[in-house]
């Protein structure tokens, strides 16, 4: 038969082993969820920077293309254009550019008339249907990516060559080889990770334009969730299970100018191989506390079944001299060692909770904490205010003095900013140089003035890190009980990005 000292340290090691194994896979889902969500958020922002960088790119590219054709247009009105000079002003045009890796020029049945640099060999040449078919009227016109008439693959910029009268003349094609193009591959690749993240563009039609595997450039990409999304002018995280099968957390971001999709994605195994790593030190370290409250059982077990077995030999022994102690106080302190384990680990699952909603690096709440504050505000239809800040060329900073410069200046910027927000509202940094401030019960006029502080005290105040002062571009908005919780972001968002097109170092405010 079955001792009461077995069943007893059974039942307490199965108690503490299940104990451990809950507290360890509660925290482990906790952790989980927040680094995944920490790292499509991440990935989210660091695609639309990448997508707005890339969209600027463009357009000075477009810009350079308006400018040629003015510039070329009287040379092809006359009847018999100076080559040698057409060429010398095509060669400044293409050197003065920098982003496209060769400029042409067409007449309007699609001849090549002259083209920089010379030695592609391409003068006199009419172009092929790939490029002509995509040539429609007198308009601005991203073309590709297509396999050029050198067997090149690129995209290609064109933009009509029009004289005084508006009748055209023929165009002014700028192109870009995707395999080639040190501009375009420097802007996509720099910010490249040793961990499998990588990013990629796509065009409309699924084409990779861009891809840190140069061969697989120009490869037609179905099946994949991310990519028919942003192709469509969405933007936003998702986790995805990739053309080649592996699940990746992915950040994605439209570009207007050219119907790209930029996407940067992580491998979701390399998000959660530091939490493995982690939660085994945990088990590790935990194992000599658990050895010595197993011992502790086994004591306290002998204890607990003792006084029974004193009875038990009473019943059957004549000597009543036996002594049989109590043994519910014993009871009682198992139950309470117990307990406070479970409390324990309750509040270690509790304080991972906390956590999901800081801000790691600033302490500041956190974009899931201020969710749930702007929805709580909502529910109870609390009218507040919203301001939108980021600091002005942050990327700058990184590449002068490293990111580990750069994360002090966030500090900084925290411990300057929460000096002017005090008990008002509350900080809280939605991702990478972005930050929010959210007002309960403040109206507009009050945060346009917190906000001016705010710009005013960031910028008189000088950083030692960096040895100068930074500025920030600032947007504010308010949200009454007809708006919904995206309407206001958005305002302020759009607020933000206006104080940035207007020269940044200012503030802007959106209102209902």
């Amino acid at each position: 038969m079955l001792s009461l000292r077995f069943l007893i340290v059974s039942l307490c090691l199965s108690g503490v082993l299940f104990t451990i194994w809950n507290g360890s896979y509660s925290t482990y889902q906790v952790q989980k969820n927040l680094l995944i969500d920490a790292s499509l958020e991440a990935n989210r922002v660091y695609a639309k920077k990448l997508a707005h960088m890339t969209e600027i790119f463009l357009e000075n590219a477009k810009s350079q293309l308006i400018i040629s054709a003015d510039i070329i247009a009287p040379f092809i009105e006359s009847n018999e254009p100076d080559s040698t000079e057409l060429q010398r002003e095509l060669d400044q045009i293409r050197i003065m550019s920098q982003g496209f890796n060769s400029v042409s020029i067409l007449d309007k049945n699609g001849v090549v008339l002259s083209i920089s640099p010379k030695k592609i060999g391409l003068q006199g040449r009419r172009l092929g249907a790939p490029i002509l078919q995509q040539l429609e009227g007198n308009k601005v016109q991203f073309i590709g990516p297509i396999i050029g008439p050198t067997g090149t693959a690129l995209v290609a910029l064109s933009h009509p060559i029009l004289n005084k009268a508006g009748e055209h003349l023929g165009n002014v094609l700028g192109t870009i080889y995707l395999h080639e193009n040190r501009l375009l591959a420097r802007l996509l690749s720099e910010h490249s990770y040793m961990d499998g993240s990588y990013v990629y563009v796509v065009s409309p039609k699924k084409d990779l334009i861009y891809h840190p595997v140069a061969e697989r450039i120009g490869e037609k990409v179905t099946n994949n969730t991310v990519i028919n999304r942003v192709i469509e002018g969405e933007s936003g995280a998702l986790e995805v299970i990739n053309s080649k099968g592996v699940a990746m957390v992915s950040g994605y971001s439209y570009i207007k100018e050219a119907g790209w999709g930029v996407v940067a994605q992580s491998p979701r195994a390399s998000v959660l191989k530091e939490l493995d790593r982690q939660l085994w030190l945990v088990i590790k370290q935990a194992i000599p506390g658990q050895i010595v409250i197993l011992v502790l059982i086994l004591l306290l077990s002998y204890f607990i079944a003792q006084p029974l077995r004193q009875l038990a030999r009473s019943t059957t022994s004549r000597d009543r001299g036996i002594q049989i102690k109590a043994w519910f106080y014993e009871a009682y302190l198992l139950k309470k060692a117990v307990r406070q384990e479970i409390d324990f680990l309750n509040d270690k699952v509790s304080r991972f909770d906390e956590d999901r909603k800081k801000d790691a690096l600033t302490g500041l709440m956190n974009r899931r904490g201020m969710d749930e504050l702007v929805t709580g505000l909502i529910d109870q239809i609390t009218p507040f205010s919203v301001i939108f800040f980021d600091i002005d060329f942050f990327k700058k900073i990184n590449d002068a003095f490293g990111h580990g410069v750069g994360d002090e200046v966030l500090q900084a910027l925290t411990r300057i900013v929460e000096k002017q927000v005090k008990n008002e509202g509350v900080l809280i940094r939605s991702g990478g140089e972005e930050f929010i401030v959210i007002l309960p019960n403040k109206k507009p006029l009050f945060a346009m003035d917190l906000a001016e502080k705010i710009r005013m005290s960031v910028e008189q105040e000088v950083i030692p890190q960096i040895g100068n002062c930074i500025t920030i571009s600032v947007g504010v908005s308010n949200w009454e009980h007809t708006m919904t919780q995206s309407e206001v972001f958005q305002r302020a968002d759009l607020a933000m990005y206006e104080s940035k097109h207007s020269g940044r170092n200012r503030v802007t405010g959106r209102f209902h």
